[in-house]
C-alpha cells in the first residue's frame, strides 16, 4: 500500500462525493496501491450513506461528534500507506502530484511532511504563515513518523494544529519541507465554517503555541504581538467578543504547559522556524549595499517581531508600519504608527522591509509595495527547498 487519503468532513457531502472523484482520476496506482479514508463529524446531511453508495471502496470512520481538524487521527491510525494524503473535503491533488510526491519523499526519508502548493479556484493559493510549517488539508506525511510522534492535537479542534504537529516533525530530527511544484488544488468551500470560532481558535491555539514551544526569552515577545495581531483580526470582522473567551483559555493552558514541562525548541529549530539571525543578516546585507538608515515595516504579519528586531539591531530607525487593512491603520505598535502603505511613504524612507513571509502572500505584497514605492524593498523569504530529486544535482 503506497499511500492512503485521509480526508475529513463535516455536512458538506456534495463537495466531499465531488472530490472523491477527482482521488480516482489523480491517483495513477493500481487500485491495490492506494486507499481512501473518509473522517464525518458527526454530519446529518446523509453523508455517510451517500458515500457508501457512490464509493463503496472508501474507508468510512463515522464520529459520533464533531472533532474538528484532529478527527484525521482516526485515520492516522487505522491507515496502511505508506504515505498519508492529509486533505479537507474540498482539497485533492492534481492529476501530476502523486508522482511528484511519491518521487520525493523516496528520494528524501528525512522528510516527514511535504507541504503543497493549495491552488485556490481563482489561481491564488494558501500557505502558513511560517515557511517551514504544513497545510493540513495539503500535505503529504510519512506513516513511520505519525505513528511514532501522534497526529494532530486533539485540544486545538481548529486552528494552528499544524503548527503543533510540524513542530513536534522537527524536534524528532525530521524535516517538514516545501516543494513548489507538488499541486493541490482547493476549492474552498465557505459551508459550515464559523467566522467567531476561528478567531477565537486562532487567538487562543497561537497563545499555546507560544507556551509550548518558545524559550523564555521569545515568550513575550510574540506573545504581544500576537495578541495584538489576532484580536485585532477578530475585531475587524465582528467577532471582538470571543477575544476574552480566548485569553482566558490561554491563561489556562500557560499554566498547564508550566505544570507539565514545556517541549521548548532548541536555538537550532528557533531559528530554522523563525529565522531570527537569517533575517538579520540578511537586513544587514541590504542595508550596507543600499545605505539605508531609515526604513518603514510593511505589513503586521505573524512574523512582524522577527523583522522589528532585526531592524533594531542594524541600528535602523523605523518611520512607520505600513498596513492597508482598516483594523490596523491609525493605530500604533512596538512604538511604530501603524499607516497605510501610501501614508507611510509619504514619511520619506530610504526603504522598505516586507515582514510578510507567507510563501503565498509576499509576490502579491510585494507588488503592492512596489506599486507606491520605487525604492529598494527587501523581500525575507525565497524558495529555497529542493525541488524534484532529478534536479539535486543542477
Amino acid at each position: 500500500m503506497k499511500l492512503s487519503y485521509v480526508i475529513i468532513t463535516r455536512n458538506r457531502r456534495q463537495r466531499l462525493l465531488q472530490t472523491l472523484q477527482r482521488l480516482i482520476d489523480n491517483t495513477p496506482l493500481h487500485a491495490d496501491e492506494w486507499e481512501t479514508f473518509v473522517v464525518d463529524n458527526a454530519s446529518d446531511d446523509d453523508t455517510i450513506a451517500a458515500t457508501k453508495a457512490a464509493f463503496p471502496r472508501v474507508k468510512l470512520i463515522a464520529l459520533p461528534a464533531n472533532q474538528g481538524m484532529p478527527a484525521r487521527n482516526h485515520a492516522f491510525a487505522a491507515a496502511r500507506g505508506q504515505y498519508l494524503f492529509s486533505l479537507d473535503d474540498d482539497s485533492y491533488p492534481d492529476e501530476n502530484a502523486v508522482r511528484i510526491a511519491l518521487a520525493h519523499m523516496a528520494a528524501h526519508p528525512r522528510t516527514a511532511a511535504l507541504v503543497a502548493r493549495a491552488v485556490l479556484p481563482n489561481g491564488k493559493w494558501e500557505a502558513s504563515a511560517l515557511p517551514r510549517v504544513m497545510l493540513g488539508g495539503a500535505v503529504v506525511l510519512r506513516r513511520s513518523v505519525i505513528a511514532q510522534i501522534g497526529g494532530f492535537p486533539a485540544e486545538f479542534f481548529r486552528q494552528a494544529e499544524e503548527y503543533d504537529l510540524s513542530f513536534r516533525i522537527w524536534q524528532t530530527g525530521y524535516s517538514v519541507d516545501r516543494c513548489e511544484e507538488l499541486i493541490f488544488r482547493h476549492d474552498k468551500s465557505p459551508g459550515g465554517r464559523s467566522s467567531a470560532m476561528t478567531h477565537e481558535m486562532d487567538l487562543r491555539n497561537n497563545l499555546i503555541l507560544i507556551e509550548r514551544y518558545l524559550p523564555r526569552e521569545l515568550r513575550r515577545a510574540y506573545r504581544h504581538d500576537w495578541i495584538r495581531r489576532y484580536s485585532t483580526l477578530a475585531a475587524q470582522d465582528g467577532c471582538g467578543a470571543v477575544v476574552g473567551d480566548a485569553l482566558r483559555e490561554a491563561r489556562t493552558w500557560a499554566s498547564h504547559e508550566r505544570s507539565s514541562g514545556r517541549r521548548t525548541l532548541p536555538p537550532m529549530l528557533i531559528e530554522k522556524l523563525f529565522e531570527l539571525e537569517h533575517q538579520g543578516d540578511l537586513l544587514r546585507r541590504w542595508k550596507r549595499q543600499h545605505h539605508i538608515r531609515r526604513v518603514i515595516i510593511a505589513d503586521f504579519s505573524k512574523n512582524l517581531f522577527a523583522t522589528w528586531r532585526a531592524c533594531r539591531l542594524a541600528g535602523l530607525e523605523i518611520a512607520a508600519l505600513a498596513d492597508n487593512r482598516p483594523a490596523f491603520t491609525n493605530r500604533a505598535h512596538r512604538g511604530m504608527p501603524i499607516l497605510p502603505i501610501a501614508g507611510a511613504v509619504a514619511r520619506g524612507v530610504d526603504g522598505i522591509v516586507l515582514s510578510n513571509i507567507n510563501p503565498a502572500q509576499i509576490d502579491d505584497r510585494l507588488a503592492e509595495l512596489q506599486a507606491e514605492f520605487a525604492g529598494p524593498i527587501l523581500r525575507l523569504w525565497q524558495p529555497r527547498e529542493a525541488q524534484l530529486p532529478n534536479r539535486q544535482a543542477a
